[in-house]
């Protein structure tokens, strides 16, 4: 699939309402320190392991190279976003900073992290392609909506790699169900801070405080079966973490 470009601003939403639209913002954001701490777990571990057959190495670079990628189109959209809202840079930061301080870990307790996040990115893209309502209801063609379903085909094409890596490190059930733990609450804490930064910004520009409240409690609603449908798979992650791989395609 070809990669396409990412926006060169960000002053509207985008994706129909403020509060759509930046609950994918506030992912952005934390996106690059992510895939860095992902993509150096693995390399890591690739360059340990000597059991790795070629078409493993093949599958691994292939993660790697699509990982870079997702990384050099959500740093322009990032870019795009703090000269929109500069308090955007300082979550940014704060997501470095923390990645930071996991790259002291030993090496399977961070290959162990990198496939839950993994697996937790592969949901949210499931559901991103499989239904309409998160992003772009009506068939809408933006240049973000285009980015993100770009990202999120090719999470679910690659994220096993990262699953099987964990399995051929022999991170046990129990060490990838406390991963899994950590991981999905870093992600609802900082994105839900990092959305919250971005709406309040919003806010105080012009969208209005109502307004802003208003949508906020319509998407709320609206996404009741989408956050049901992320937690059934959730349950499956916990419950079976190497057999939940690779969710279903859209």
């Amino acid at each position: 699939m070809t990669k396409p470009a990412a926006s060169p601003g960000l002053s509207a939403p985008w994706n129909g309402t403020v509060p759509r639209t930046r609950i994918f913002d506030a992912l952005s954001l934390l996106l690059p320190a992510g895939e860095s701490f992902v993509i150096d777990a693995l390399q890591a571990w690739g360059a340990e392991s000597a059991s790795l057959d070629e078409r493993a190495r093949l599958e691994l670079d292939r993660f790697v190279r699509e990982e870079r990628a997702h990384q050099r189109a959500h740093r322009l959209y990032n870019q795009a976003l703090v000269a929109r809202a500069s308090v955007a840079l300082a979550v940014a930061q704060r997501a470095e900073g923390a990645v930071a301080q996991l790259q002291g870990w030993p090496l399977v307790q961070r290959v162990a992290l990198a496939a839950a996040f993994e697996q937790l990115t592969a949901l949210l893209s499931h559901e991103v392609l499989a239904h309409g309502h998160l992003l772009g209801d009506g068939g809408t063609a933006s240049s973000e909506v285009r980015l993100w379903r770009w990202h999120a085909a090719e999470e679910l094409a690659h994220c096993h790699v990262a699953t099987q890596a964990a399995q051929a490190c022999g991170v046990g059930h129990l060490r990838r169900v406390v991963a899994l733990g950590m991981a999905s609450a870093y992600l609802a804490i900082d994105v839900l801070r990092a959305w919250t930064v971005l709406c309040t910004s919003d806010a105080a520009s012009g969208a209005g405080r109502s307004r802003v409240a208003i949508d906020t409690l319509a998407f709320a609603l609206r996404s009741v079966p989408s956050l049901a449908r992320m937690t059934v798979g959730w349950w499956r992650c916990m419950v079976f973490p190497y057999g939940a791989a690779r969710p279903a395609r859209a």
